[in-house]
């Protein structure tokens, strides 16, 4: 009897040993790895306005064989300035450095561009939307690179524009967004988790090794709501200086499926003031904080700025 026992207890343990082995070697992201390589950092420098040098996040984008850097019109034009109708916002900086992740989320090896931004200006290579927060730059278009043998797959490169140099490249490559990972305003479901990815470099302290600066942190949160009048999204999600022109990632489940879709652009965060009164000496003042609501541009806008 002991012995028909020992005998069950071995076949029991190994039908759970094959139960639950291959949930193991099938354990993944939960978003695909290279869309954790969506995040560009920009870094602005020879500026004016009194700007010393300014720093972004935005994301290659391709449609058809054109590729953009799709950011926040903030990041690179001067909003702020006094400007007449049917006039341009003017450039903030006259040169950037775009870091751009490996297409293999542990390749420590980036992508790094350097681009004239006032030469990509005036060959009108650099569009804001005249009345949304984002922009786009034309990066260049694609080509078919030689392929050593009909069997291999057809592999594409990018032929750069005027104005844009590659200084050093990963060995996986880059990722771009393709229109078909693009959902608009319509679509897109509140409630629905999104992450945030970007470059918050106001967080942390830059002599403390806490954060690596040169690599894109990610955010989870939800679409808390939608204001239709302007097609933006209300973000469940706090997002900081830097994180500007980053991309909004929507997860949507489907039965036994998940889709994933850039759905915005980072555009600011919503504010809240604490305002405190003093009565018996009859002033006041306010401290401005972080809801932790953030605003997003829909890639409505983006659209509109592709050729």
């Amino acid at each position: 009897m002991m012995a028909l026992h020992l005998k069950y207890a071995r076949l029991l343990l190994a039908f759970v040993t094959v139960l639950f082995l291959p949930c193991r070697s099938m354990a993944q992201r939960a978003i695909p790895d290279d869309n954790l390589g969506y995040p560009v950092r920009i870094d602005l420098r020879d500026c004016a306005f009194n700007v010393t040098s300014a720093q972004g996040t935005g994301f290659l984008m391709r449609k058809d064989d054109r590729y953009y850097v799709v950011t926040a019109r903030h990041v690179l034009f001067n909003v702020s300035a006094q400007i007449k109708p049917g006039e341009a916002y003017p450039l903030l900086c006259k040169k950037a450095t775009l870091l751009l992740n490996a297409r293999k989320p542990k390749e420590l090896q980036q992508n790094i561009v350097e681009m004239d931004l006032e030469q990509l200006n005036a060959a009108g290579k650099i569009k804001g939307h005249p009345t949304h927060d984002v922009a786009v730059i034309s990066y260049g278009t694609a080509i078919k690179l030689p392929r050593a043998s009909e069997a291999d797959p057809q592999t594409f490169g990018v032929q750069l524009f005027p104005g844009v140099i590659q200084i050093a490249s990963a060995p996986s490559g880059s990722v771009a967004v393709s229109m078909d990972t693009v959902r608009k305003f319509d679509d897109v479901l509140s409630a629905n988790d999104i992450y945030i990815m970007g470059y918050p470099s106001s967080i942390g302290i830059q002599q403390a090794p806490q954060l690596d600066y040169n690599r894109p942190l990610l955010r989870k949160g939800i679409i808390a709501g939608e204001n239709p009048s302007n097609k933006t999204l209300v973000l469940d999600c706090p997002s900081f200086f830097g994180n500007s022109g980053g991309p909004v990632l929507e997860v949507e489940h489907e039965g036994l499926g998940t889709h994933y879709s850039v759905v915005g652009v980072v555009s600011q965060y919503v504010p809240f003031a604490e305002v405190w009164q003093n009565a018996t000496m009859s002033y006041s003042y306010s401290q401005i904080h972080n809801s932790g609501y953030s605003i997003a541009e829909s890639m409505d806008y983006v659209l509109e700025l592709l050729d």
